[in-house]
C-alpha cells in the first residue's frame, strides 16, 4: 500500500519498483488471452502506460485490490484492442466458392455479412465478441472461455443470448 500511495504521489523510483513487481503478472495474463507474443508486449506496455496516468484513479482503501485493478486495465486494453482491430478470417473454401459466384451474388453476400457484422456489434461487447470467436474464428468455447478467463458455460450462454437478440432483430426485418 505504501508503494502505490508513493507511486500516487509521482515518486519516480515507486513507479519503477511498482513495475518490477507486477511486470510478469501482467505480461503472463496478456500472452494466455492474446495467444500472441507482440500484441501482448504492446498491451503491457500500453497497461502501464494507462496505470501511470491514472494512478490516482485507484483508491487504496477501497474494496478491489491493487492487482485486480491492474488487471482490470490490462483486460481492457485487450478489450479495446478488439474492438479496434477485429478482422473476420475466411477459409479457403470460403473463397473458393466465392469464386464460383456470380459478382452479383458476390456483392449481395458482402452486403448482407456487412449488414450482420453491424447486428453483431450492437450487441453488448461480450456476447458480440463471443459470437465472432465461435462462428467467424472457429474458436471452441473452451478456447473463447480462456480468452475471457471465465467458464465454459458463460461463454455458452454469452452466444445463446446474442444469438437471441439477433434472431429477434431479423425477425422484425
Amino acid at each position: 500500500m505504501q508503494l502505490i500511495l508513493s507511486c500516487q504521489k509521482g515518486q519516480k523510483k515507486a513507479f519503477n519498483k511498482l513495475i518490477r513487481l507486477y511486470y510478469p503478472y501482467v505480461s503472463k495474463f496478456l500472452r494466455k488471452l492474446t495467444m500472441d507474443e507482440k500484441l501482448s508486449e504492446d498491451l503491457v506496455q500500453e497497461t502501464f502506460v494507462k496505470l501511470i496516468r491514472g494512478i490516482d484513479r485507484y483508491d487504496v482503501n477501497g474494496e478491489a485490490s491493487f492487482s485486480s485493478y491492474l488487471m482490470a486495465i490490462a483486460k481492457n486494453c485487450y478489450f479495446d484492442y478488439m474492438r479496434k482491430n477485429m478482422k473476420t478470417l475466411i477459409s479457403i473454401d470460403d473463397f473458393e466458392i466465392a469464386d464460383r459466384m456470380l459478382p452479383e451474388d458476390r456483392l449481395l453476400n458482402r452486403i448482407e455479412m456487412a449488414k450482420i457484422m453491424r447486428e453483431i456489434d450492437s450487441l453488448p461487447y461480450e456476447q458480440g465478441e463471443a459470437i465472432r470467436l465461435k462462428y467467424l474464428e472457429r474458436y471452441t468455447l473452451q478456447e473463447i472461455a480462456e480468452k475471457f478467463s471465465t467458464e465454459s458455460k458463460t461463454i455458452k450462454s454469452r452466444i445463446h443470448s446474442g444469438m437471441s437478440k439477433l434472431r429477434t432483430k431479423y425477425a422484425n426485418k
